[in-house]
């Protein structure tokens, strides 16, 4: 780990003064309790507590007092899917609360280490990629042992400079704040439309010219069950591409082999509505109005497509599906089984709503298609700003940020460096000093491709990642298309890397696990690429890795500007 000066590398475990997993709820107590149980569902992907859908458990005395939470704890999701293990997030709630067993709690010791700086961290390393390199797999889960949490590797600046660090980031989280806020407005605008076009055929006696969805539905298709990969004929929505408020979310894409009898079943048209009958109570019912893409797109089995007949349009139903009333209506029709509820098509037919004159539901339509052009544009403006969020986010960990206010504060960071490095000395702990720089190894492509502020990501892989990076930087043939064996295997038989790999015990399967690591950790990127099958003529999506563009790691501009955006007048550093 290259640090800057003044800077020691540490892990978390000799940061923390506790470090504890929860307790799982009682088999038959389905949110029973009177104590709030923080669960993985609890830790947003922006790294903060969120008690939306929290749960309540009976805990014993013995429980409280071993998984009690307290404000300024750090929460460590240790287990969940590939994608979210590790997700962390600083409490921040008053009054009595206790943790599940897939979570960990971290008790920073505040003498070393501010807590939020290392919550921080914690969710870089996991918005990174790092953490499930980190984990043990099975089945469809992944776990970070308390022992493997322990030895993750943590820069530790001197408390000032970490404090200076937290409220820089503070910051830039009003980026985060925006995108939240400008959702929520979209969404109030769509219900505030909704009622003021509608809101007659809501009366006290009850709904006026009420029809069943079912006299309206032309035809209905389940989803395919087919196994879903980063790879396919078709990209598959599933429930999770429907957001909460009902707009699709294609930033998550699985990808699945179709025959073509289940390709032309499930083919969406522009104006389709996709509801997603099986899902939690709370949850269950999302629905969201498909509009069209070049890309071949079908959708798994908890969807379900709907083609209503003239009479009813599809943004009319979609606003009234996700309405207070739609939402009232399908959570009381939900079959509920085990953890998940179920509202089949017919329960869905059986529901009665109001069926305004066919104009006004045209109006209202052509409001929420101008009001979806504007979300998506608002959205994609911010989430510009969110990448540059997450580049002063690793600028910080880095050091590169804090580079000028060093400077300027170096008496104050000389002496609480020197307490730092006492009470580690007292506690036995090794201080790790950073190493000068300068490769271990020939990686000076690597080095040539890698961004500065992810340079620091580079130390913290194995040196057989740091040769397989290297050699795949150099290689010619780009991309490589990982999924195509004669492209694969001359990539394993290139001269450049088995010379790097000179000494290590490898194989094809595990070159190809070392370059989906380097991608999950953003060094290199993975992307899918339409194949013509030679034999079939049929068009498939394969894995590919390429190294990143360098429009894609040098935004330093952008970055700065943000930066001295978020400090305060006369503290920019130079």
């Amino acid at each position: 780990m290259s640090l800057p000066e003044g800077w020691i590398e540490s892990t978390v475990g000799r940061v923390v003064v506790d470090l504890q997993s929860g307790f799982a709820q009682k088999p038959g107590e389905d949110d029973d309790g009177m104590t709030p149980q923080i669960r993985t569902h609890n830790i947003t992907p922006e790294g903060k507590i969120t008690l939306e859908g929290i749960k309540h458990v009976s805990a014993s005395a013995k429980e409280l007092e071993r998984c009690r939470l307290a404000v300024n704890d750090v929460v460590f999701n240790n287990t969940n899917s590939e994608e979210w293990v590790g997700k962390t997030a600083v409490f921040d709630q008053e009054g009595e609360y206790v943790f599940s067993n897939h979570m960990t709690r971290l008790r920073a010791d505040t003498s070393l280490i501010n807590p939020a700086f290392l919550g921080s961290y914690l969710h870089l390393l996991w918005s990174m990629g790092y953490s499930k390199t980190r984990a043990k797999r099975w089945v469809s889960q992944a776990g970070i042992e308390g022992a493997a949490l322990a030895s993750f590797k943590i820069p530790l600046p001197a408390l000032p400079e970490q404090q200076r660090i937290v409220d820089v980031l503070q910051g830039a989280e009003d980026l985060a704040k925006t995108k939240r806020l400008i959702s929520e407005k979209i969404d109030q605008l769509v219900r505030t439309i909704y009622w003021e076009h509608f809101g007659a055929w809501y009366t006290p006696d009850g709904l006026r010219d009420s029809v069943r969805i079912s006299e309206y539905v032309d035809d209905s298709q389940y989803g395919v069950s087919e196994a879903m990969e980063g790879r396919g004929s078709h990209a598959v929505l599933r429930m999770n591409s429907i957001t909460t408020s009902g707009w699709l979310d294609l930033s998550d894409l699985k990808y699945a082999n179709l025959s073509k009898r289940d390709a032309d079943s499930t083919i969406l048209k522009n104006g389709d509505l996709l509801f997603n009958r099986t899902n939690s109570k709370e949850l269950v019912g999302k629905c969201a109005v498909w509009r069209g893409t070049k890309e071949n797109f079908s959708f798994a089995s908890y969807l379900v497509r709907f083609r209503l007949k003239h009479g009813m349009l599809p943004e009319y139903l979609w606003a009234t599906l996700n309405s207070a009333y739609g939402k009232y209506r399908l959570v009381n029709a939900a079959k509920q089984a085990v953890s998940m509820a179920n509202v089949s098509p017919t329960d869905l037919g059986r529901l009665t709503v109001p069926l305004p004159p066919l104009p006004l539901q045209e109006n209202f339509a052509r409001l929420v298609t101008q009001i979806e052009a504007l979300r998506t544009e608002m959205l994609s403006k911010v989430g510009h700003f969110e990448e540059l969020r997450a580049l002063v986010t690793q600028q910080a960990f880095s050091g590169e940020l804090t580079e000028g206010w060093r400077k300027q504060h170096d008496a104050e960071i000389l002496n609480a460096t020197r307490a730092r490095d006492e009470l580690l000395r007292e506690r036995c702990a090794k201080v790790i000093r950073p190493l000068a720089d300068g490769p271990t190894l020939n990686t000076r492509a690597a080095t040539t491709q890698a961004p500065t502020h992810r340079r620091w990501l580079l130390d913290e892989l194995s040196e057989f990642q740091q040769r397989v990076f290297s050699a795949f930087v150099a290689y010619t043939a780009q991309p490589l298309l990982a999924d195509d064996p004669d492209a694969f295997a001359a990539f394993c038989a290139d001269d450049a890397l088995t010379e790097q790999l000179a000494g290590f015990s490898y194989s094809p399967d595990r070159i190809r696990r070392t370059l989906s690591q380097l991608a999950a950790l953003g060094l290199i990127a993975r992307i899918t690429l339409p194949h013509v099958n030679p034999l079939t003529l049929e068009r498939q999506y394969l894995q590919a890795f390429r190294p990143l563009r360098d429009d894609e790691h040098t935004q330093f501009a952008d970055v700065e500007a943000l930066r001295r955006a978020l400090s305060p007048p006369g503290e920019v550093d130079e």
